[in-house]
C-alpha cells in the first residue's frame, strides 16, 4: 500500500470520525436544548400554577371577607328593624292597656300567674286602670290581695309575701321577653338564609 493511499485512508477515517463527533455533538446540543426548554416550560408552569393558586387564595379570602361584611350589615339591619318595631310597640302600650280586649284578658293572665304559686299568700300590684279587672279574679283565690301601684306599667306584678316568687306580667316586661325571642329568631333566620 502506498503512502498516498495510507494518508488518504487516514484522512478519510479522520473525516469520518470528525463527522461522527460533529453529529454526536449536534445530537448532544439538541438534547441539552430540549432539556433546557423542558425545564424552562416546567418552571413556567410551576410559576403560573403558584401565581394562580395565590390569586385563587386571595379571591377566596376576599369573598369570605365580603360575606362576613354582608352578614354584619344584614345583622345590623335586622337589629335596627327589631328596634324600630319594639319602639313602635312600646309607644302603643298605654293605648293597648285601655282596650276592652286587654282588660278582659287580665283575669286569665292573673289566674295563670297564680297557678305557679300553688296557694302561697301573695299580693298583686297593679295600676288603678287594671285594679277592677284584677280584683274580681284575685277574689277567687285565697290569700291574694290587690294593691294599687301607679309606678308600674300596664299589667300587674304578683309577689309572694314570703319573697320566694315574683312574676312580672306588665306589658313592658312581656314586650321585653318577646323582644329577646324575636332577636333570637331573627338571628336564626339569618343563619338559615346564609346556608
Amino acid at each position: 500500500m502506498a503512502l498516498a493511499d495510507l494518508i488518504a485512508r487516514l484522512e478519510q477515517d479522520a473525516a469520518s470520525q470528525v463527522e461522527a463527533i460533529r453529529r454526536k455533538a449536534g445530537d448532544d446540543v439538541r438534547a441539552i436544548e430540549a432539556a433546557a426548554e423542558q425545564a424552562l416550560s416546567a418552571r413556567r408552569a410551576a410559576h403560573v400554577g403558584r401565581r394562580r393558586a395565590e390569586r385563587q387564595a386571595a379571591l377566596r379570602r376576599q369573598l369570605a371577607e365580603a360575606r362576613r361584611s354582608a352578614r354584619a350589615h344584614e345583622l345590623e339591619a335586622r337589629h335596627a328593624l327589631l328596634a324600630r318595631v319594639m319602639d313602635r310597640a312600646r309607644s302603643l302600650l298605654s293605648d293597648a292597656a285601655g282596650t276592652p280586649a286587654y282588660q278582659h284578658a287580665l283575669p286569665a293572665h292573673l289566674d295563670e300567674a297564680l297557678s305557679y304559686l300553688e296557694g302561697v299568700a301573695c299580693r298583686v300590684r297593679c295600676p288603678s286602670s287594671c285594679a277592677a279587672a284584677l280584683g274580681a279574679a284575685a277574689a277567687r283565690h285565697q290569700g291574694v290581695s290587690v294593691e294599687v301601684d301607679e309606678s308600674i306599667g300596664p299589667g300587674f306584678i304578683v309577689e309572694a309575701l314570703d319573697g320566694s316568687v315574683s312574676i312580672d306580667n306588665t306589658l313592658p316586661a312581656r314586650l321585653s321577653r318577646v323582644e329577646g325571642r324575636l332577636a333570637v329568631e331573627l338571628l336564626n333566620e339569618g343563619r338559615d338564609g346564609a346556608a
